[in-house]
């Protein structure tokens, strides 16, 4: 199990864990993360671990077959640190922050838009929602636009609540 410290503060940037475990495919498996796993249409944080004077990139980040361990996934094996090693973990901050974005303006979106929501995809660059829409002509993309800005022009403050999986299924 990792202690999923995204959770708690989704803007530590910086943080020490300790290994725990390298799985038989070169995953890193730490004690606690700053590191948010791939899931729920959103792209793993990636960035860099550093042990013992070196330093890896981390490509991304995976839940285990259990969801509730983080594996870290490194972008070489070239060099990697060992079952109790003590790390520094530095997301690509960059990257996580376009992400945290897209992710509201989503969630923006969907209030926005009066039909269920059946899939959707995070991105640094962008996003995509999938609606079960039974009239398209219900939509407006000039007005969406011009709500969604206008929203986010308002700079209503925002904030962070994470929901079971329960809920995420029965309302996605």
């Amino acid at each position: 199990m990792t202690d999923p410290l995204f959770k708690q503060d989704a803007y530590l940037k910086e943080e020490t864990a300790t290994v725990t475990e390298i799985n038989d495919r070169g995953g890193i498996v730490l004690d606690r993360t700053i590191f948010y796993p791939t899931g729920g249409g959103q792209p793993g944080d990636k960035g860099t671990m550093s042990f013992n004077g070196n330093t890896i990139d981390i490509a991304t980040a995976v839940s285990g077959p259990d969801k509730i361990t983080v594996i870290h996934v490194p972008a070489s094996q070239d060099v990697m640190p060992s079952v109790g090693d003590d790390v520094e973990l530095k997301l690509d901050w960059d990257t996580r922050h376009k992400h945290m974005r897209v992710h509201t303006m989503m969630h923006l979106m969907c209030s926005l838009v009066p039909f269920p929501v059946t899939g959707g995809q995070v991105g640094a660059d962008g996003g995509r929602l999938d609606f079960d829409v039974d009239d398209p002509s219900k939509l407006n993309k000039e007005q969406l636009t011009a709500d969604l800005n206008r929203i986010i022009s308002e700079n209503h403050p925002t904030s962070d609540r994470w929901i079971s999986d329960e809920e995420m299924a029965a309302n996605p």
